[in-house]
């Protein structure tokens, strides 16, 4: 497992650490929005963003 860090990097081999970034990043990729979710999220907070700093 390779870490990039601000100021550092770390590169982990044990398999216990291995595992649990492993079952890190299947939670987060589980909990992911699908493409079409993610245009559509990104479209919509765009909009709002424009509407506020259009609106007095």
């Amino acid at each position: 497992m390779y870490l990039e860090r601000f100021t550092s990097d770390l590169c982990l081999e044990k398999p216990s650490d291995v595992q649990h970034y492993s079952a890190m990043y299947d939670h987060l990729q589980a909990r992911a929005l699908t493409p079409d979710s993610s245009r559509d999220f990104l479209t919509d907070t765009t909009k709002s963003y424009i509407d506020a700093a259009i609106e007095p």
